[in-house]
């Protein structure tokens, strides 16, 4: 039987034409229970798993039971007992993926610090060698580049020589580089394996989430390639070659896409091409990936339904070409998706796709007709009893909620906008037309769906997504079409895949240029509130109800909603009730100090830079200003010109509309004694940004909102023998309370501090030189005698000199940014202190142990 052409989602497969006969998709409703029952799993104060599987069972048995009455009360009685068991199975079974690790894993023997192993197992992927570092100081990282492959362990190897068995995946990071091996060989390492670090600033990505989402264990750090010894793998496992001939397969078709191009400006163009067509997303692909991102169409990067449709229509036209459709076709089908999928670097979007069509095409195969919706919730069953925990991810609720809404609400929006489609079109300027307006009510569709979660994840709206999806569309089905079209083809005929190098360049360019010209345009996104999980989901109702409403008195309705719900999401900006006099947010950055102080309206950063993490700005300070409702910078402060305290300063200027920077006179020295260096880059970077750079000094004062801010160090051209003597150390008074802010400073620092005349008294301390504990520095605490100390620092310091500062700190509270993630303190109108920590600091991740 013929599929339908004019499925009702453009990209998605469907074999279900609008003549399919209506029937309740039951299917949808066990898809909807058992991401409810997932839900209540993730949700439950204490992890339950049996009470949870008793539930389901007795629910089971009495389905069975109700049904053996063939009544259409029993029925109903029965698909609503079906139910109750499937959410308790979603919740057991979310408990068991979720809390729960054999006691063989290797995840169970994890704690939060780095353990020493070594470990023996099967290599997962041939050695990549990557660049230690990104960001806009990345060129100051001297360091070689590190190794990185997946390694599959099977033993941990004691003194002796003996093996113990144990299962589970790691990344393995080799700090030099190493000979190359391939996938499939046997593989075994000595390193400190750590589990990836849980967020420690607000709106920071959860990477340990992540990892534990791909089954991938932790990271094992090898410092010297000494330390791994690589052996060939056995010639009789089958998956060992079929790792081999994977990656193998992989190379070759980079090979077939990327040969033949032009050689100017391949590096954003080959890095598009990678991910569209291979789904490969390197660290090349992050300046066009934030920029597709901005503008609303990172959806287009993921490999999803619209490439996955375009592979089968071009399969299947190849297949037609000797005749109608046949049901053979489907089979065809199924192993191209197959094929693909092994060729792509899977995630969620193309997975999700790949069920889809793989489902649709054995309906054609059978001869069956499967409705779209059925198709979703099949493949939404699938990826949740394989991963249940992706339910909560930004990337599988766009992907099932768009498509849900392509599927439902896209036929309303197109009958409303343009009429009833004709299908019938006579002319070809008919049909673009119809194309057209199909192709907006779709664009209009999915951003109507995807703004509300888009506004939760990531805080932006991107306002030129709908007219930026109707151009891009057609050039991005065109690039894919062009770009299988040459793989094939450069297997079979190199010659003639030759030729298409130029038509696929050509594409690319064009994509990359209307993406880069619309993300240049002021308001081609905006930063909006991070509204709350409730308003998201009455967004999304709203969404259904203005798409779905029939009468006069449901549009009044509606539009009240819509200014009750945007003054909702605007209350926390709005000035009412009164501010604190200061807040000052420590983030969490490594070995090195962001904080950012607010007062008044006004938002200062004193110190922003990491030297553990030369990406920090892009990965933690910018989402986590974000995170905190900054919009604007009105001066960012440096202390001294050490690389972990200016190195994410450019980021912030991209990010934020930053009024001046300020640095000492040692600063402005440091960049003229080496004009190469970093520091002199930093003001030359600023300096073509058209950002004020000014010098302050011992006795300057400024005035922030409500908080009033005196220099006490350093001394105008005063030299130091070190740089960090050359600190700021900063006085801020806000309510009748006062803050010190020290940078650096060491012992001839506190010796001139000690002895000047300035009040050094404070009730919230920044504790100098991230903690450094010594005599005269125990002195100078005691001298300030602050109720709250503030500690920004990397694990090392902190776990080097934690003891040592108990005793001149017993008296305070003490906030440490490794053990308590970011931390804040808030000084009242009437002077009241009060602090918080992004992480309690008894806050390990545990997991139960199965036997």
């Amino acid at each position: 039987m013929a599929p339908d052409a004019a499925s009702p989602v453009p990209g998605v497969p469907s074999i279900a034409g609008p003549g399919a006969p209506p029937r309740r998709e039951r299917i949808t409703l066990l898809a909807l229970c058992l991401a409810a029952g997932i839900t209540i799993g993730w949700f439950q104060p204490q992890p339950m798993v049996w009470p949870w599987l008793m539930i389901a069972v007795l629910a089971l048995f009495g389905a069975g039971l109700v049904y053996r009455q063939r009544r259409p009360p029993s029925q109903r009685a029965a698909l609503g007992l079906i139910a109750v068991a499937t959410v308790s199975f979603g919740a057991a079974w979310l408990t068991l993926r979720h809390h729960y690790v054999p006691e063989a894993d290797l995840a169970a023997r994890l704690g939060d610090q780095a353990t020493l192993v070594r470990v023996r197992g099967e290599a997962l992927g041939p050695p990549v060698l990557r660049d230690r570092s990104a960001g806009s100081m990345a060129q100051f990282d001297y360091r070689p580049p590190a190794t990185y492959f997946p390694l599959r362990v099977d033993a941990t190897v004691s003194r002796d020589g003996r093996g113990a068995p144990v299962r589970g995946k790691v990344l393995v990071r080799v700090e030099q580089t190493v000979a190359p091996f391939h996938a499939g060989d046997r593989v075994e390492a000595t390193g400190w394996l750590h589990r990836l670090a849980a967020p420690r600033n607000p709106g920071e990505f959860d990477y340990q989430r992540y990892a534990r989402s791909l089954g991938q264990a932790g990271v094992l750090s090898v410092e010297q390639r000494d330390l791994l010894t690589v052996m060939p793998g056995n010639r009789n496992s089958v998956h060992g070659d079929l790792l081999k001939w994977r990656d193998a397969f992989r190379r070759r078709a980079g090979g077939w896409l990327l040969s033949d191009l032009p050689e100017t400006d391949r590096t954003k163009r080959d890095a598009l091409l990678s991910a569209l067509l291979l789904g490969r997303r390197g660290p090349e692909l992050d300046g066009v990936g934030e920029s597709f991102r901005r503008v609303g169409l990172a959806h287009l990067l993921a490999i999803s339904g619209l490439h996955l449709g375009v592979l089968a229509g071009f399969v299947l036209l190849l297949a037609r070409l000797g005749g109608h459709y046949q049901r053979w076709h489907g089979w065809l089908l199924i192993a191209v998706v197959l094929a693909y999928l092994v060729l792509v670097e899977v995630r969620m979007p193309v997975l999700r796709a790949g069920v889809m069509t793989i489902v649709a095409s054995l309906g054609l195969a059978f001869g069956r007709r499967i409705r779209v919706s059925g198709l979703v919730a099949l493949s939404a069953i699938v990826l949740l009893l394989w991963r249940p925990d992706q339910l909560f991810t930004a990337g599988f609720q766009l992907s099932f909620g768009v498509v849900l809404g392509l599927v439902h609400l896209q036929p309303v929006v197109r009958r409303r906008l343009f009429g009833v489609p004709d299908r019938l079109a006579s002319s070809s300027r008919k049909m673009v037309g119809q194309w057209l307006c199909s192709a907006v009510a779709v664009a209009v569709t999915a951003w109507l769906i995807a703004t509300p979660m888009q506004m939760y994840y990531f805080g932006t709206i991107s306002p030129l997504a709908v007219p930026l999806t109707v151009i891009a569309v057609p050039i991005v089905a065109v690039l894919l079409a062009v770009g299988y079209v040459k793989m094939v083809l450069a297997v079979v005929l190199p010659s003639a895949a030759l030729l298409l190098g130029l038509p696929l360049m050509i594409c690319a360019d064009v994509l990359i240029a209307i993406v880069d010209g619309i993300d240049a345009v002021p308001g081609s996104f905006v930063h909006v509130p991070y509204p709350s999980a409730i308003w998201s989901l009455l967004a999304l109702a709203w969404v259904c109800g203005l798409i779905m409403h029939r009468l006069r008195w449901q549009r009044r309705l509606l539009g009240l909603a819509a200014l009750a719900m945007v003054l909702w999401l605007c209350w926390p900006m709005l000035p009412l009730g009164r501010s604190p006099a200061l807040r000052i947010d420590m983030l969490a950055v490594g070995d090195g100090s962001c904080y950012v102080l607010r007062s008044g309206g006004s938002t200062v950063l004193f110190d922003a830079g990491s030297s553990a993490n030369l990406n920090a700005g892009r990965r933690s300070i910018v989402p986590a200003m974000r995170r905190l409702g900054v919009r604007s910078v009105e001066a960012v402060v440096i202390s001294h010109p050490n690389f972990d305290h200016y190195s994410a300063v450019l980021e912030i200027v991209d990010d934020f509309n930053v009024g001046e920077v300020l640095v000492t006179p040692q600063f402005l020295e440091a960049a003229g004694a080496d004009r190469l260096g970093p520091v002199a880059f930093l003001l030359d970077e600023l300096w073509d940004r058209s950002v004020s750079v000014s010098s302050v000094v011992q006795g300057d004062a400024r005035t922030f909102g409500s908080s009033r801010w005196k220099w006490l160090h350093p001394v105008g051209q005063a030299q130091y023998a070190r740089v960090n003597d050359g600190s700021m150390v900063i006085r801020i008074e806000a309510a009748g309370r006062h803050v010190l802010l020290c940078g650096d400073i060491q012992r001839k620092a506190m010796e001139i501090l000690l002895n000047c005349d300035d009040d050094l008294d404070a009730c919230i301390l920044e504790l100098p030189h991230h903690g450094s504990h010594h005599d005269l520095a125990a002195e100078f605490t005691q001298r300030v005698g602050a109720e709250v100390v503030m500690q920004s620092t990397g694990w090392t310091r902190w776990d080097r000199t934690k003891g040592a500062w108990e005793q001149p700190l017993a008296a305070g509270q003490r906030l440490v940014t490794a053990r308590d993630g970011a931390c804040w303190i808030e000084i009242d109108q009437d002077g009241t202190l009060q602090t918080g920590r992004f992480r309690e600091p008894a806050e390990p991740m545990t997991l139960d142990v199965l036997p």
